[in-house]
């Protein structure tokens, strides 16, 4: 297990939850705990004669997790190609970002774009969530109906790479599910190819913060009533700041996200992308048209995905967009984005208390972020002494 990721992002809580680490651990030592903040490492031991030995699995292992983990890399956004709302078309209309991605998929795989989705369901028998692979357009119309809720999806990479032997994947998430995945396709390492070639298409929904199922669902419980197992569907919209919940009679109940903001998995306060600006596509209500839905591209593959639906008659689009809601959702972006430059920061210092190289870049990022000419002198005095400012004695 990386030392890096444990200081830097399991210690201040700020794992994605996205599931890339597990997916591509060599040793397969990573696993998930219900609910829990980041994946926990597997003991193992060896037992001689009457002795338990601890073995360190980890020893001469390529760190596969430090590589892919999408807290460890910083990604600027991804230039927008198109920006349009988008509903689909049929019997019934539909503006929800889960039906527009369906149509997107279901268009896709019978072109023969993609053939198989990594994305989320919900368990029959009560509000739990799980991660699937879907290859029939039947499973694609009967799911992707849990958004909001966590669910660790790229876990099951293996499953759809070396099981199912899938070469055209879409993965459809969280942006944090897009940023691991840019995070893979920009390693240069060979023995992670496999992942990086089967994933065709990556779709973003527009996200302010993923919550804990349990907690949801103890909540939906206790203080309205609604079983688990009454839910069809559960999806949060941050443009109403409302989780809406929709029932197996149709019927829509809906709660203030600021009464489960509680339930926000950590991770999530130091994530600075909304909407989705790793991702090849990007789907959500900011900015859209009146009965319509935001659909953003950002990259070739995006486009041609996009074009597919029209084609087939599964979405009809218009170029009528709030430029200047998307522009405030980015600046909100930018915000979070600096505070947690500011973080980085502090980690780069205390980094270079143990590692003296690296403080010529601190220096450089402390002049960027201050917008200073040069670095204070009482800490240039405690660089000319080997230590830190504060007192020059350690």
């Amino acid at each position: 297990m990386s030392k890096r990721m444990e200081r830097e992002v399991w210690a201040l809580d700020r794992c994605a939850g996205c599931g890339l680490c597990v997916a591509t651990c060599s040793k397969g030592m990573l696993y998930w705990d219900e609910e829990a903040k980041h994946p926990t490492r597997e003991v193992r031991q060896k037992r001689i004669g009457l002795t338990q030995i601890p073995l360190d699995a980890c020893t001469f292992c390529q760190v596969f997790c430090e590589e892919t983990c999408p807290r460890l890399h910083r990604w600027p956004g991804l230039p927008p190609r198109q920006v349009v709302s988008a509903r689909t078309k049929g019997p019934i209309a539909s503006s929800e970002p889960v039906e527009v991605i369906k149509a997107l998929l279901i268009a896709n795989l019978s072109a023969g774009l993609i053939d198989g989705v990594i994305g989320n369901e919900m368990d029959d028998w009560g509000l739990r969530p799980q991660a699937k692979v879907m290859t029939t357009v039947h499973e694609l119309a009967d799911n992707l109906g849990v958004q909001g809720l966590w669910v660790p999806s790229l876990d099951l990479l293996n499953d759809a790479v070396y099981e199912r032997k899938l070469r055209e994947i879409a993965v459809v998430g969280t942006p944090c599910l897009s940023e691991g995945i840019r995070t893979l396709r920009a390693s240069e390492n060979q023995r992670l190819n496999p992942y990086k070639k089967a994933i065709r298409l990556s779709i973003a929904i527009f996200c302010t913060g993923t919550y804990y199922p349990g907690p949801v669902r103890d909540f939906l419980q206790e203080a309205m009533g609604i079983s688990g197992r009454d839910v069809k569907r559960i999806y949060a919209s941050p443009r109403e700041k409302e989780l809406r919940v929709v029932l197996w009679d149709d019927s829509t109940k809906t709660v203030p996200l600021a009464k489960i903001e509680g339930y926000t998995r950590p991770g999530c306060a130091t994530c600075d992308d909304f909407v989705g600006e790793s991702a090849d596509m990007a789907v959500g209500k900011v900015g859209a048209k009146d009965g319509y839905c935001t659909v953003v591209t950002r990259s070739e593959v995006g486009d041609e995905c996009l074009q597919n639906a029209v084609d087939l008659g599964l979405l009809e689009v218009v170029e009528e967009v709030d430029e200047k809601a998307l522009k405030t959702a980015k600046e909100a972006k930018e915000r979070r984005d600096r505070a947690q430059a500011f973080d980085d920061l502090m980690l780069m210092m205390l980094d270079a208390l143990r590692e003296p190289q690296r403080r010529a870049e601190v220096r450089q990022e402390f002049v960027r972020l201050y917008e200073v000419e040069s670095i204070p002198e009482i800490m240039q005095e405690g660089e000319r002494h080997g230590s830190c400012a504060q007192c020059s004695g350690c």
